[in-house]
């Protein structure tokens, strides 16, 4: 059965591929029944590969789990053939690279005790008719914390890898507050923060835990004491999203739901403020 036919049977047409992969391609699709967009990850299946299929089956009983405003929709999940097909929602307007809006998102994801373990810009996006609502996306390598609470399997993306990763310890949800400071950092300079020509040079960067400031002319002091807390080398002395969520000093744009829900002056006001927009 080739592509055509395969999502047909499941009532999606294809507009475009979006994106490749080693074991598969997402697609852009429309379905008949809902009249409306989706993102279809077309993944075919390999027992050759360690843990393939393990981590596939990982990804959709994570996102089966998932329902929050800041967390893309799972829709549902086919296995036809030899493949894995799972559909999720589409967030219409691409990747995000200068906003940080996913405290909500990833304190969802850590009240029930899993950590991302893959934060970075790309994997985060943005939709909203009437105003921008930010989805936490790509549960692939994502992992659901046991009674420890505390798991040790080095994984993700090298340039937001907490010490504690790079030095092979233990770690928990404190790892996904440290790759959230390096986004804010990245969102606050375009820059990244921790940075090297080879793999060894950047362990060594983020496990010295410097970082150059930020321009304090463009931003308050506040930001820059957010990013060092953020990103402490004791995982222990980093915030829980929840106690970043309860300081005066918020993230730009924060939650910006605040425009579907009523558009919330105060909420708003705080990060004009904070970014010196009024």
């Amino acid at each position: 059965m080739d592509i055509t036919e395969r999502f047909r049977f499941y009532n999606l047409k294809v507009i475009r591929t979006i994106g490749k992969g080693t074991y598969g391609n997402v697609y852009l699709c429309t379905t008949k029944e809902k009249k409306c967009l989706t993102i279809v990850k077309d993944i075919e299946l390999n027992v050759k590969v360690q843990n393939h299929n393990k981590e596939i089956a990982n990804e959709v009983k994570i996102l089966s789990k998932m329902n929050h405003p800041n967390i893309i929709k799972f829709y549902n999940c086919y296995y036809p053939d030899n493949h894995v097909m799972i559909c999720m929602e589409y967030a219409t307007k691409g990747n995000l690279a200068e906003y940080i809006q996913v405290l909500l998102g990833v304190n969802y994801i850590h009240n029930l005790d899993i950590i991302h373990r893959d934060l970075k810009a790309e994997n985060i996006l943005l939709t909203g008719k009437h105003g921008v609502i930010v989805k936490i996306g790509d549960f692939g390598i994502s992992k659901m914390l046991a009674s420890a609470k505390k798991t040790s399997t080095v994984i993700g993306t090298p340039y937001y890898l907490a010490p504690e990763l790079c030095e092979g310890k233990p770690y928990d949800t404190k790892s996904d507050v440290w790759a959230l400071g390096c986004l804010l950092y990245e969102m606050c300079t375009h820059k990244r923060a921790f940075d090297s020509e080879s793999l060894v040079g950047l362990v060594k960067v983020i496990t010295s835990g410097s970082v150059h400031p930020i321009d304090m002319t463009v931003y308050d002091r506040g930001v820059q004491d957010l990013i060092d807390l953020m990103l402490s080398i004791v995982p222990d002395k980093r915030p829980t999203i929840k106690e970043l969520m309860g300081r005066s000093i918020l993230l730009p744009t924060v939650y910006t739901v605040f425009l579907d829900a009523g558009n919330d002056e105060l909420l708003y006001s705080k990060a004009c403020k904070l970014f010196k927009l009024m």
